[in-house]
């Protein structure tokens, strides 16, 4: 984490956070003046005193001094080293001195004492003419607008509050609108200070349901012991969103996930399903301070809306009790199961409105106009292990059963081939309810301790329909966007998305260093990563088919059958003590089970979820005193939810005014059309298809229009643009009668080479292009930004894309993108590196570890393309000499594309 940025307050010798600089300096100000006027008090009375008392002293001490002729300085002067005492911030006040004949010193008088090299001589002061006090500026400063560059002060407190805020662009610019509209004078501002803010928002808290403070007891070791919890009604949240306008018709009452649920309901029942998450984090940079939130999100709401961020997404429902460990009860059982008890009491009283209304069920009239009986169930469970483990009361990783999904013997969780009995909550009931009739204690333990259970009631019990080793799951997080960190052996900061962003890489990073002849091992290591990484891939799919799902558990099988290779070859080396049978390897067995029975991972995926932590630590550092801290969070996190209901139900009144006084827009204005007759038209509005809407590509960061020779010249020493000019006359005079457009007055097209004066024979280049396309897996709009740049950020980065061709599919690096005007039209063009040539027989490795290989032109062979023939970018990794391999692990629709293009090529495709 970046060090603070401090500043130092010559007041005080304080290093202040900017974010306090303007609240401490005032009232350092407020104290240094009121010591100012309280000094003045004490030297006035020293003063006094001096008087009274100075002739008597001064003869009476001289004379005594006479008498015993002794020297005049006595023992009590004080000698001061300059160097080391005065503060050069403030100046010293020097009492102009008479030349006296001989120089009398009273007691606590000052010598002050300069380096020999200095040259000045030593001087000796009252006690009550020594003072320091602030610099005073002898004449007043030459520059009375130190404000400057800024046009105003205004304007530089404000640059200065978004500095110290740390607002972003977005931010900046929100604010500097606010200041204009202020200055307008349009709307009465009538807040003063920070206490107005927070009454307002206060005032606006009911339109969400609000939190509610409640104190829970435990009992243990013959006393109670007392912890506050702050949860929010999940029946009053759910009813907000069944009564918001905008998020009421994205609701679906009958879905396949919920197919159990909802055929165990009585007719006319609808399931209204919520997804729970907990798990705690932490809060303070050294993690010494840690939060336990539990957020809901639910399931009747599309992944789009319900995983996002605003209005129908997660919302942090409760703020468990963290049992501290106490060094008289750490470690012993009984401990134990009271932090465990205490955890299903707090979530009894989060879900408790779940729990009676998941009985009998609930009527409510529905935006629709409709009156819908709802039964509220949990769905789904999401969490981590750990957390698992005190959902369902299981006795964690070391017992003899340590999945909270099926009844797996500790010794076989490596062996994901077989499956076993699965616990339900009616089982584990049952077994707690029995073994609670016998005689002792300890007999009651030693059973539940067999069957990998706790002796305590589970809050979930109570939620009909609800079966908690049911609702359990094991995450298989998606991701989109690659970091490339500089290393991977010594990374200072890395989260769960950096380690899967490693693993997306590790293949292609090292394939050519763990190879079959000198690591055999290493290269099993190798085959199993990337199978695992298969089936990590079909488990993020967005969308399933029976087809994915089967393709899937074979993944899964594939990657059993290397590991238990792996697995013996390892157990005779004396130096590894690894033992394989953790859950995490044994959940693959109920992976595709889970997404069969809840949909798509994504659905219950921890990801959004963790990244709610980020806020609440933000939070804690920045707006809260450090005490008390879980009902400030809190009271914080309701006030971003009702500020998304305000923003959103602002946006459409401004769209609503907005439309009504500007009327409806006249889509024929004949008057526009003759206005831009002459001006030039992109190539869309010839070349089939690009007019009908499905426009799937633009380019962006346009530079000065070229000439050809100019770019000839530019790129001299790159044979890619070699006889640029001549090639591009080529392919147009093929190209566009190949696309059904005539060529300009019949005859081929002639580009000069430099002709400055005429902008028919210059073009414009990009070095930006956005590409939408349509994803494999879920058939929705996706979109690449793709670069075509020189340097940028001080690199060179030249993408690859997919580029559909009259007989397949090829990949291709970009190396010039541009705008080429013909005639009275635009055509955008791309200058692409093929790489398509032939790469010979398919070695053992490819196959084994499923890469796809592609091999470079030479560079003198450089085509051009229509940019509408680019389908979406790619990811290459450069092997060895002309060679590339394909990057499949990016996300989900890379995977199936590559996978295509081995269909292609006609490779065995293997699992």
């Amino acid at each position: 984490m970046a060090p603070d940025r401090t500043r130092l307050c010559e007041l005080c010798s304080q290093d202040i956070k900017p974010r306090g600089w303007t609240t401490h300096r005032k009232a350092c100000e407020v104290i240094a003046e009121k010591r100012r006027r309280d000094q003045l008090i004490v030297d006035a009375i020293r003063q006094e005193n001096a008087t009274n008392s100075a002739l008597g002293s001064e003869l009476d001490g001289r004379s005594r001094r006479l008498n015993q002729n002794q020297p005049i300085p006595g023992p009590s002067e004080r000698t001061i080293n300059v160097d080391h005492y005065v503060d050069f911030a403030h100046d010293v006040d020097y009492p102009v001195h008479e030349p006296e004949p001989a120089r009398t010193f009273s007691r606590d008088d000052i010598k002050m004492e300069h380096h020999p090299s200095s040259g000045i001589e030593s001087e000796v002061f009252a006690f009550n003419d020594f003072k320091h006090r602030p610099a005073v500026p002898l004449e007043a400063p030459s520059n009375t607008k130190p404000w400057r560059p800024f046009h105003s002060r205004l304007e530089f407190e404000v640059a200065e509050l978004a500095l110290e805020a740390g607002l972003n662009n977005k931010q900046t610019d929100r604010l500097i609108k606010i200041c204009h509209h202020c200055a307008v004078g349009k709307e009465n501002f009538t807040f003063k200070n920070h206490k107005d803010i927070h009454v307002k928002w206060e005032a606006a808290s009911f339109r969400i349901t609000k939190f509610t403070k409640e104190v829970i007891s435990v009992p243990y070791d013959g006393k109670t012991w007392n912890f506050d919890l702050h949860y929010r009604d999940l029946w009053g949240l759910a009813s907000d969103l069944l009564g918001d306008p905008h998020i009421f018709p994205h609701f679906t009452f009958d879905a396949q996930r919920f197919w159990d649920v909802q055929s165990q309901l009585p007719p006319g029942g609808k399931p209204l399903a919520f997804i729970l998450y907990a798990d705690k984090t932490r809060l303070s940079s050294f993690g010494t301070v840690k939060g336990y939130p539990v957020v809901a999100r639910l399931a009747n709401l599309p992944t789009g809306i319900r995983n996002g961020r605003g209005v129908g997404s997660g919302y942090v429902v409760g703020w468990l009790p963290i049992v501290e460990e106490d060094k008289d009860y750490a470690g012993k059982p009984s401990w134990v199961n009271f932090k465990n008890a205490v955890w299903h009491e707090s979530f009894r009283r989060i879900t408790s409105s779940l729990a009676s209304k998941s009985r009998v069920g609930q009527w409510f009239t529905c935006m629709d106009g409709v009156e819908r009986w709802f039964f509220l169930v949990v769905l789904i469970l999401s969490a981590d292990y750990e957390e698992q483990c005190v959902m369902s009361l299981t006795r964690g990783v070391m017992s003899l059963w340590p999945c909270p999904i099926c009844l797996v013997p500790r010794d076989a969780l490596s062996d994901t081939s077989k499956t076993y009995t699965r616990r339900t909550a009616d089982d584990s009931r049952a077994a707690v309810t029995t073994t609670r009739a016998k005689d002792t204690m300890e007999e009651l333990e030693e059973v539940l301790k067999v069957l990998g259970l706790r002796n305590i009631e589970n809050a979930l019990w109570a939620i009909q329909y609800s079966d908690v080793h049911r609702a359990l799951y094991q995450a298989f997080p998606r991701w989109r966007d690659l970091r490339h960190p500089n290393q991977v052996m010594n990374v200072s900061f890395a989260d769960s998305g950096m380690h899967e962003d490693i693993s997306k890489m590790i293949i292609y990073a090292t394939h050519n260093i763990l190879t079959e002849d000198e690591s055999p091992l290493g290269y099993l290591l190798l085959r199993c990563i990337r199978l695992y990484l298969k089936a990590d891939i079909y488990a993020a799919f967005e969308v399933h088919t029976t087809a994915t799902i089967s393709e899937g558990r074979g993944a899964v099988q594939a990657l059993t059958a290397v590991m238990k290779q792996y697995i013996i070859k390892t157990e005779d080396d004396d130096e590894s003590d690894k033992d394989w049978n953790f859950p995490k390897l044994h959940m693959l067995t109920h992976l595709f089970d889970d997404i069969e029975a809840k949909g798509a991972s994504r659905n219950y995926n921890t990801k959004p979820n963790e990244q709610m932590h980020g806020p609440l630590k933000d939070w804690y550092q920045d707006q809260t005193n450090f005490k008390d801290f879980a009902e400030q969070i809190l009271r914080i996190d309701h006030w971003f939810h009702v500020a998304d209901d305000i923003r959103r139900r602002l946006l459409d009144l401004d769209d609503h005014l907005m439309f009504t006084s500007q009327g409806q827009a006249n889509d024929d204005n004949d008057e526009d059309e003759d206005k831009d007759e002459n001006a030039q038209r992109p190539a869309s509005d010839f070349l089939p298809g690009l007019n009908d809407g499905s426009l799937h590509v633009k380019l962006g960061s346009s530079q000065a229009p070229q000439t050809f020779a100019l770019i000839e010249d530019t790129h001299r020493n790159d044979d890619a643009f070699t006889n640029f000019r001549v090639r591009l006359n080529s392919f147009l005079n093929d190209f566009l009668p190949a696309c059904n457009i005539p060529l300009p007055d019949g005859k081929r097209i002639q580009l000069k080479s430099d002709v400055a004066y005429y902008d028919a024979n210059k073009v414009t280049a990009h070095q930006f292009l956005r590409v939408n396309f349509e994803s494999l897996v879920d058939w929705r709009q996706h979109t690449d930004y793709l670069r075509c740049n020189p340097c940028f950020y001080n690199a060179p980065r030249f993408d690859c894309v997919f580029i559909q061709t009259q007989t397949n599919v090829i990949i291709g690096r970009l190396l010039f993108l541009f705008d080429c005007p013909v005639g009275e039209d635009l055509f955008p063009l791309a200058l692409v590196h093929p790489f398509d040539a032939r790469t010979g027989t398919r070695l053992r490795k490819d196959k084994q570890l499923n890469l796809f290989r592609v091999r470079a032109k030479p560079q003198v062979q450089a085509e051009f393309f229509s940019v509408r023939s680019i389908l979406c970018g790619a990811l290459l990794v450069h092997d060895a000499g002309l060679d590339y391999l394909l990057v499949d692990t990016v996300d989900t629709d890379m995977f199936l594309r590559v996978k295509e293009m081995h269909l292609q090529a006609g490779h065995v495709v293997r699992i």
